[in-house]
């Protein structure tokens, strides 16, 4: 049987769902995330999340009674994110899976802002370039931090389950094992999976239950290869 390790902490659920596919996978988490205090610009109605934690990060940081959350039209990136806005009363205008495409439709329906933008300290550059581009006013402010969590580990794994491409990066700084398979929750993710693994799969959709799906679907290919 081929060993499994997952770069993130897995719920119960999930954990059944692989112990039923008799699948056993140690786990730990291979980055931190700390939500800042910090002063959020005020005069934006459009805002834009590309994670999670940046609406965990708004959430902490927005003033009770200044800002009226029915004149805010939010755009995010993750079908997690976009729930969890709207668990919150939000109203989500446009998810997409990622970023770029997220840039593409802001840019292709002329989305001209001004935009507020909720990001991390690693956010990938991709957005950004894209409004820059064309001219698109916005404005980001960092609402959380990413930290690297390195782990040496003394056995060696067959097959990894990275879900960022800084899970990657702080899997890789302590630990070389290039013959292992990357598993990786998208395609961002896996760019940075293919600069220290040869063998990259990638989930069919962004979402860490996807990665599970995906496991269970190629785990008789892998743990035959």
């Amino acid at each position: 049987m081929k060993s499994v390790l997952s770069t993130r902490s897995l719920n119960n659920a999930q954990l059944a769902l692989l112990a039923n596919s008799g699948i056993g996978v140690e786990s730990y988490d291979a980055i931190g995330v700390t939500i800042l205090d910090v002063d959020i610009p005020e005069g934006y109605t459009q805002y834009i999340f590309t994670s999670k934690n940046g609406v965990k990060g708004y959430l902490k940081n927005k003033i009770s009674g200044v800002e009226n959350q029915k004149k805010i039209t939010c755009y995010c990136v993750g079908e997690k994110t976009q729930a969890f806005l709207e668990e919150k009363g939000l109203f989500v205008a446009k998810m997409t899976e990622y970023s770029r495409e997220l840039g593409d439709f802001l840019v292709e329906n002329d989305k001209n802002g001004p935009f507020l933008v909720f990001t991390g300290n690693r956010n990938r550059p991709e957005l950004g370039r894209k409004l820059t581009e064309h001219k698109i006013h916005f404005q980001e402010v960092m609402v959380y931090e990413t930290q690297l969590h390195p782990k040496k580990f003394e056995k060696d794994f067959q097959i990894l389950l990275f879900y960022s491409p800084s899970g990657v990066q702080s899997f890789v700084q302590a630990n070389d094992q290039k013959d292992a398979t990357a598993l990786c929750i998208g395609e961002t993710t896996a760019r940075e999976a293919r600069k220290h693994f040869q063998k990259v799969i990638v989930a069919k959709k962004p979402t860490t239950d996807n990665v599970i799906e995906t496991l269970i679907e190629h785990f008789p290919k892998l743990s035959n290869a």
